[in-house]
């Protein structure tokens, strides 16, 4: 009887401890799907410099209708909203092209078309990255913090230019 006893507590104890692990597995399963979702706190943790464009540039930016498209659709990338670069393939690459292309007469210089190259570049390595479901969360946080630094240091380059041709320098004779 005792044998019974003692078999009968030994299945009761390893019963009881197989449940247990299932549920802290599947409990880390859980802890680690959520973790491969970008929340807007996330994209609010990194750290660039958010340069705007002066108002001054408003007149000339307002024709250049790919970089509001592609401002708009970085703007919503905060949020986290990826549909500019997830839902029309054709119409984002042909958004990216006239991005280059389009450039407005007054501020196409050299400067400004490295910048919108570079932020063409790190829009496309973004939308594959996004594209990839084997990327994680840290690899999509670097390459939005690498479109939202392009994206600034073109809207830098921009409002030099625009304040160079605004001043007045009086040369002497």
């Amino acid at each position: 009887m005792k044998f019974y006893n003692f078999l009968l507590i030994i299945t009761v104890l390893l019963s009881s401890c197989k449940k247990e692990s299932q549920t802290i597995v599947s409990d880390d399963f859980v802890t680690a799907i959520d973790s491969l979702k970008l929340t807007s706190k996330d994209i609010k943790k990194i750290n660039y410099k958010d340069i705007a464009l002066d108002a001054k540039t408003n007149a000339i930016i307002a024709d250049w209708q790919a970089y509001l498209t592609v401002a708009n659709g970085i703007q919503n990338m905060v949020t986290p909203d990826f549909t500019f670069f997830n839902a029309d393939v054709d119409l984002f690459n042909s958004t990216i092209k006239d991005l280059e292309e389009t450039i407005p007469e007054a501020i196409n210089t050299q400067p400004i078309e490295a910048r919108v190259l570079v932020l063409k570049t790190m829009l496309l390595k973004f939308q594959e990255i996004e594209s990839l479901k084997t990327s994680t969360k840290k690899e999509k946080l670097i390459a939005i913090k690498q479109v939202l630094s392009a994206q600034s240091n073109l809207n830098l380059q921009i409002n030099k230019k625009i304040e160079k041709d605004n001043q007045v320098i009086v040369k002497p004779y």
